[in-house]
């Protein structure tokens, strides 16, 4: 069989019958486009294709569908967020959020598996960010307090400065994380205590280790004990500080986020070391 010798000669050539095939409208130039490319050398011919040809090439199939496919999952777990902190588990169904998320009852199904697999997703993306920043600023104040063992105030510190950030961001941010931490009293214990491992298990233990190396004489027990009066205190504070203004006859503000975390912190602070040191009979 003969190998074709596709040297200089033959793809000077080709490159000539392909800019011919360019400027007879082959690629659909648009009238603009066509006046420079008319004008232009080979050379300059072929390196405006490329150049267009980049700017103006569709992606590829796969990646579009990628595409879709990621934004109706966001759209669902929106509409689940919503539907969730207004109505609580037993309120939604996966026929409510896929129509209020301009989707079909299928697709949530694709996605989720379940309505808990829906909720538990959700619930996931609120809540592992502020995780990541959690242990992000544990572990700078381990960094800097080198051997030392952390106060009990920079622990709470990272315990909850970042939930504090992102009540900051926006009123429709704190209306909506109060909402949610509201469902952590009210919704049933099974699915609570799933939540609780899933999402908090792990942070749970990492902070009781860092209280232990405070309180190194402190029964396991009593610490627990403790830890659990200021993740409730945080809890009661974030789901109530919207009835702050009235509870207080406007003394207080409530849209002051920064003055009600650094309150908490003080309060939770207090309270675990008085705790820890008060004798039990």
């Amino acid at each position: 069989m003969k190998v074709k010798n596709y040297g200089k000669d033959e793809e000077q050539r080709e490159n000539k019958r392909f800019c011919q095939r360019l400027s007879t409208g082959h690629f659909n130039l648009k009238p603009r486009n066509r006046t420079i490319f008319d004008s232009q050398s080979l050379s300059e011919k072929l390196d405006f294709f490329k150049q267009t040809f980049k700017k103006n090439r569709m992606p590829p199939p796969q990646a579009t569908l990628r595409a879709d496919s990621l934004r109706t999952k966001d759209r669902l777990l929106t509409s689940t967020e919503r539907l969730f902190a207004s109505r609580g588990f037993a309120g939604v169904t996966m026929r409510e959020v896929a129509q209020s998320a301009q989707t079909n009852i299928a697709s949530a199904h694709y996605h989720f598996g379940s309505k808990e697999g829906m909720v538990l997703e959700m619930l996931k993306r609120r809540i592992e960010p502020i995780n990541t920043q959690r242990f992000k600023y544990l572990e700078e104040s381990l960094k800097l307090a080198g051997e030392r063992a952390l106060s009990v105030r920079e622990i709470f510190r990272a315990l909850i400065l970042p939930i504090a950030h992102e009540i900051a961001k926006s009123p429709n941010s704190r209306e909506t994380l109060a909402q949610l931490v509201a469902r952590s009293f009210t919704e049933p214990v099974r699915f609570i205590e799933k939540m609780q491992r899933r999402f908090f298990g792990e942070l749970a233990e990492t902070f009781i280790n860092e209280l232990q190396r405070t309180y190194p004489h402190a029964p396991r027990k009593e610490l627990y004990w403790n830890f659990h009066l200021v993740i409730s205190s945080m809890l009661g504070t974030l789901a109530q500080h919207r009835r702050l203004h009235d509870f207080s006859r406007g003394h207080c503000d409530e849209s002051d986020v920064e003055d009600m975390c650094n309150r908490l912190i003080d309060f939770v602070s207090t309270g675990f070391d008085a705790g820890i040191r008060s004798p039990r009979t």
